[in-house]
This record gives C-alpha cells, structure tokens and sequence, in this order.
C-alpha cells in the first residue's frame, strides 16, 4: 500500500511539472505570435522627436586670477571654500605707500574743492573790511612819501641856495683877477645861478601838485650834481697857484660843507624817489586786491580751479589703477576652489594666484553630430540623468548656444551644444558626466505610426487599412519622422483606423 501511495503522488507531481511547462510553452511561443499579428489601432497623441548625447556639467563661471605685475605677496584674505563676491579682495601685494599718495592727493582735491566753493560763495565781509583797510593804509603811506619828498625837494633847493651864496662870495672875494680861474668862476656862478632858478621852479611844481614829485625829483637831481661838480672844480681851484694861500682855511671848509649838504640833499632825494614809487606799487596793489575780492568769480578763475581739480582726480585715478595691478579682486560672486597665493611668497603675473568657480547655474557641455545638429535649436528642452544619480532622477535644461564652428571628436563631425540646467540643485557637481536627450520636435494631438508600416508603391506613400473584412490601401501625406521611427501623418488616417501589421 504504502509503494502505491508514493506511485501515485510522484505521477500527480510529473503532471503538475508537465502542465507548468505547457503554460509556459503556451506564453512563449503562441501569446507572443498572437500579439505580433494584433493589428495597430490608430490614435492621436504626442509626436517628440529627440537625440540622445552625452555631456559634461560645467560651472557657468570659472575665473582664474593672477597678479597684473610680480612682487611680493603681503596678505591673502580667503580660503579654498569660502563664498566671495563680486569686488572682493582675495590677495594682495604691498600698497601702503601708493595708499598714502592717494591719501594725500584727495586731500588736495578737497582743498582745491574749497577754494573754487569759497570762490563761487564771494568773499566774507570781514575779508573785504580788511582789504579796504589796506588800501587806507598804502594811500596814506604815499601821502607821507610825498610829503617827505617835498621836504627833501626844500632841503635841496635850501641846498643849492646856499651852495650859490658861497660860489658867489668865494668869486667875489677871492677870483677877481681876469685870469683862467677868474673865468672859470664867473662860469660856474652862471651855471650855479640858472640851477638856481630851475631847482626853484621844480620846487614850485612839487608844491603845486604831489604827482610833479617824480618830475621835480628828476630836475632837481640834475641841479645838485651840477652844483656838487662846481664846487669840487672851485675847491681844487682853491688849492691851486696863488690861491692856495689867499683863501682861507674857513672859506675852503665852507665849500666843503657845501659839497656835504649837496650830496646829502641828493641822498635824500633819490630815496624819497623809491618811496614813492614803492608806496604806489602798493596802493595800486591794494586797489587791485580790494577790486578783486568785490568781483563777482569769472569763467575764467573757475575754469583754472575746475582744470587742476580734474587733473588731480586723473592722477588719482592713476593711483588707484596702481594699487589694482596689486591686487586680486574676485570680478564675480561665487566659491573660492583654489589658492596658490601665500604670504611672503613671490609670484609673476603668468601664476594663478586663486580660482572661483561662479554662483550661476550650471551648464552642460555636449557635442551633437554633424548629422542632428539641423535639428537642434535654442530654447529646446532636454532631460538630463547624472550617472551618479541613476536613470530615475531626471534634471530639466535647455539649448543656449550652439558653436557655428565644428569640433572633430573620434573622427566625427559635432558641434558644441551648451544647455543650462533650469533650476538650482545642490546635487549639482562641476564635472559630473550627463546623459542629454535634446527634445527637438513636440506635438500635441498627432496622428503617427510605426515607420515599418509605411510603403511606397509607385512613388507615393502606402498604408493598408482593414476596411471591415476587406483590406486596402491607402495614400497618406507624412511630416516628420521621431528618432524612435514614429512617421508623422499629415492626411489620408483617421483615429481608430486599423492597419494590420
């Protein structure tokens, strides 16, 4: 009993195994030969033509900074990761002194500033008082001087006066013979009269008005020197033949005394002469000065003020492009990826002293083949998968450029096609490798079929349609045809048409 039990259980098992093997016989062989002779049932729907590339994410920035001239590197003030932006300072050389000569140079910019404001604002009143002052001052030190001079005029007429009395006493007393002296002394006490007369006259003209001072002075100059020449002429007279011991020792002292008081009246006078023309010089200044600061400023006062403080900023300007060769300065916001840059340490102007990497967002780089690129466009989409995040997670970006130039890559014709990821993600790497599907073409509500079921005969485009239990054929119009072998149909298929495959 017990062998025919096991008997019959292991023929129950055989049967079970051998109708698991006839069903899956059945799945493989007759369910898909019934599936490959289902007819296509035509429908309107979404036609996407699209090309598949690799690609490479890359920042939208990547900026190495260098140095414009070598030199000794006297602070770095960032580090690999710190986040920077635009204007930054990242490094710098040594700049104290050029920072001093732009200090004092906006210094003298604000004073120059101040004096053009202080012009353009006209003078104070108390500036003007003192002026006007100045110029009382300087008018009543001319007036002194010539009231000096006058007196100095007098002396000299005094002068020459008395310098007469005795030319004419010393002729009468002494040079009466008719001899060369007694000629020569009656000359002289013409030539002392008629200087006599004139100095007189001069004197008259100087009283009369002070602006004849300077001519009176000039006149009376020519007296005196021609009074002093003939008085030496009789003194060396005096010293001469029978002369010698006829005048006396007082008389030759008199004319002595003469020659003194002549040469101080001429002192006197060609000082005061400096005088006046000193303490005219000065009222005419004062005059000027006070007429200066009533004056409304000119074009032209402002424009020299306007030019220097131009010419001050530009080298201003210059100073500050000086200190900016020193430096390094981050031209964009972003993340600091390198820093070559040490304290203390020489670098040239060809070292990359510091990198960043931009905050904008990421790009991809990927180069279409010579034979898709027609199809490509600005603005079309893409999805885009990360080898490092697998196929399930999918990035959104579009076209924006597209290199006119071509790039040969293993032998073949691309062109560079760089698509902008359309939103931020801090998954988001430089350098992570990319899988590209560019979306070229995208219709709504498309008639489209296999490309297999479409047939030429006779140069025109053929489908066959089941009309009821008759097959025919029909002639179709296509568009566009899908990279996955979909054909566009423009016209000649309606929805539910049934094409046997």
């Amino acid at each position: 009993m017990k062998i025919k039990s096991f008997l019959k259980r292991k023929y129950i098992i055989w049967a079970i195994i051998t109708l698991l093997i006839l069903i899956a016989i059945w799945f493989l062989f007759f369910k898909n030969s019934n599936n490959e002779n289902s007819p296509f049932v035509v429908h309107s729907g979404e036609f996407v033509n699209q090309i598949s590339v690799s690609g490479k994410i890359t920042a939208n920035e990547n900026v190495n900074l260098s140095f414009e001239q070598p030199g000794i590197i006297r602070s770095v003030y960032a580090k690999v990761g710190d986040k920077v932006g635009a204007g930054k300072l990242i490094a710098s050389q040594d700049t104290a002194q050029l920072h001093a000569q732009a200090a004092q140079m906006q210094a003298g910019i604000e004073l120059q500033k101040a004096k053009l404001n202080q012009l353009l604002a006209g003078s104070a009143p108390q500036d003007i008082k003192i002026k006007e002052d100045a110029v009382l001052t300087s008018q009543q030190d001319l007036q002194n001087a010539y009231a000096t001079t006058l007196s100095y005029i007098a002396s000299s007429y005094n002068a020459i006066y008395n310098a007469y009395n005795t030319i004419v006493y010393t002729k009468n007393t002494y040079f009466t013979q008719q001899d060369q002296a007694g000629a020569k002394l009656q000359q002289i006490k013409f030539e002392a009269s008629n200087s006599l007369s004139n100095s007189q006259i001069a004197l008259e003209s100087a009283q009369n008005n002070n602006e004849n001072s300077i001519t009176a002075i000039g006149e009376m100059t020519i007296h005196l020197n021609a009074v002093y020449d003939n008085l030496k002429i009789i003194r060396e007279l005096a010293n001469e033949g029978i002369y010698y011991a006829s005048v006396s020792t007082t008389d030759k002292t008199a004319l002595d005394t003469q020659r003194t008081n002549i040469n101080t009246a001429l002192t006197n006078i060609l000082s005061s002469k400096e005088s006046i023309v000193s303490d005219k010089a000065a009222v005419l200044q004062a005059e000027n000065e006070l007429q200066a600061i009533k004056a409304t400023p000119r074009q032209t006062d402002t424009a020299v003020y306007d030019a220097q403080i131009k010419q001050a900023e530009a080298s201003l300007q210059e100073i500050f492009a000086q200190i900016r060769k020193k430096q390094v300065i981050s031209p964009i916001s972003g993340i600091i990826t390198l820093v070559n840059a040490k304290v203390g340490s020489i670098m040239s102007s060809t070292e990359i002293a510091a990198s960043i990497i931009g905050n904008g967002k990421f790009q991809i780089e990927s180069y279409v083949p010579e034979i898709y690129i027609a199809s490509v466009k600005i603005g079309n989409t893409a999805n885009i998968t990360l080898d490092a995040y697998g196929l399930d997670t999918i990035f959104a970006a579009s076209v924006v450029s597209i290199d006119p130039s071509q790039t040969q890559k293993d032998g073949v014709a691309t062109y560079k096609t760089t698509l902008q990821f359309t939103s931020d993600d801090k998954n988001l790497k430089d350098g992570m490798s990319a899988n590209v599907v560019i979306i070229t073409n995208k219709k709504e509500n498309v008639i489209s079929i296999p490309q297999g079921l479409l047939k030429i005969k006779d140069g025109k485009k053929i489908v066959t349609v089941k009309n009821g239990e008759n097959i025919i054929e029909k002639e179709v119009q296509i568009g566009d045809i899908s990279s996955s072998g979909q054909v566009e149909i423009i016209s000649g298929l309606n929805e539910g048409d049934i094409l046997p495959l």
